[in-house]
């Protein structure tokens, strides 16, 4: 039982301190860019192009863990891995060298999310947890850094943001050591990754839910990258963004812990929809410049959007997809997302704001979600029968 509970442990550690990196880096990214004096124009091609490195690498992380089942492995190198290139940053301060850097990171840091998450369903099934409140640690890290990363940045400046990071990922790994690889006897593909993809791509439920990620994934990464500006916008000062994104994250943590009633009350689809309908009037509401009061005061739309579609998205792609190509379908559907979902909605934002504000970004953000609703409710509604490929359903 003390191993067991152990284990735990160290999962739940394993995500606070991953998503402590992300909550040091991405929430104060731009306080970066803005003091090596980078452009607009120049920041929304980094936030931009990025991630098609992540579109481009995520499946071939995935096709190596799925064919040589060795995801333990790759999650620790590549945790060592983009540690080590955050803590670069602070010697570059030329646009083509912080986009190469990021480049760099973006390679490494793109194993991370699917490597995790696929470790920690499959931990959660064999155990017979709820995904929802392993996942709810990474939420946690992510408001606590946000935070003090944030006090450390007016107290150091900008180079604690990346120290910050590296320091978090090295701590991931000492937590690291101590989770199991569990395979769950998956058989071993032979195939390249092409083929696996072409299996994936025959799944019905399975291509529909990666369109609405796509959208409603992508809003939510770009929404990360542009929130500091628009904070900014409509009165907020810059102190406020860390202590915004620490009530965001925080809020994600309990709404994450009570998606598992509501996917046992309603369903795993109808709790999807839910998260992917608050999120676009989320945005809807951000673009008519409500204030910061109430920005602050309605934190928790983030945990019941946000919150929600992180609990169960990863489970609806296990529930969809074949064991044997289960980190690749992760892999796949975090790179639609966070990689072409997110380039595209940074792209068309960043050129939407200079047009016109960053109001309108906003509004842009909350009609791209509203799309991605469409093929969810045909997964819902639709004329395909749902296939089972896990024996249970755990959040």
């Amino acid at each position: 039982m003390e191993g067991k509970v152990g284990r735990h442990m160290s999962l739940c550690a394993l995500y606070l301190f991953i998503y402590y990196g992300y909550g040091a880096l991405y929430p104060l990214i731009t306080q970066y860019y803005q003091s090596i004096q980078l452009t607009g124009t120049q920041i929304g091609i980094i936030s931009a192009v990025t991630p098609v490195v992540s579109m481009v690498t995520q499946p071939i992380w995935g096709m190596i863990c799925d064919r040589f089942q060795i995801r333990k492995p790759v999650l620790m190198l590549a945790l060592v891995a983009s540690g080590l290139v955050g803590l670069l940053f602070p010697a570059v301060s030329t646009f083509a060298l912080v986009f190469l850097m990021y480049v760099l990171l973006s390679i490494f840091q793109s194993a991370l999310v699917p490597i995790s998450d696929s470790m920690a369903l499959g931990y959660a099934k064999q155990h017979h947890l709820q995904f929802g409140d392993i996942r709810l640690w990474g939420a946690v890290g992510f408001a606590v850094a946000a935070l003090l990363t944030g006090l450390a940045l007016e107290q150091w400046g900008t180079g604690s943001i990346f120290v910050s990071y590296c320091a978090a990922s090295l701590i991931a790994v000492w937590f690291l050591r101590n989770i199991p690889d569990n395979t769950e006897s998956a058989p071993r593909i032979g195939g390249s990754l092409l083929q696996g993809v072409m299996e994936l791509m025959k799944l019905p439920h399975y291509v529909l839910f990666l369109i609405a990620s796509f959208f409603i994934y992508g809003a939510i990464n770009a929404h990360n990258i542009w929130f500091s500006l628009y904070y900014q916008h409509i009165g907020g000062s810059v102190a406020g963004i860390g202590l915004a994104f620490m009530l965001f994250a925080g809020s994600e943590a309990p709404f994450m812990k009570l998606a598992s009633f509501f996917v046992r009350r309603f369903g795993l689809e109808l709790t999807i929809l839910l998260a992917g309908t608050v999120s676009a009037m989320r945005w809807l509401w951000y673009s008519s410049a409500p204030g910061t009061t109430f920005v602050i005061a309605f934190f928790f739309l983030q945990g019941l959007s946000v919150g929600f579609y992180l609990a169960t998205a990863s489970q609806f792609v296990r529930d969809n997809t074949p064991a044997s190509l289960q980190v690749t379908a992760l892999s796949l559907f975090v790179s639609i997302g966070n990689g072409l979902g997110s380039m595209t909605c940074n792209l068309v934002g960043g050129w939407i704001k200079d047009l016109s504000s960053i109001l309108e970004t906003y509004l842009f953000f909350g009609i791209a979600t509203a799309l991605g609703l469409i093929p969810l409710l045909v997964i819902r509604y639709g004329p395909w029968k749902q296939p089972r490929f896990a024996q249970s359903s755990h959040l």
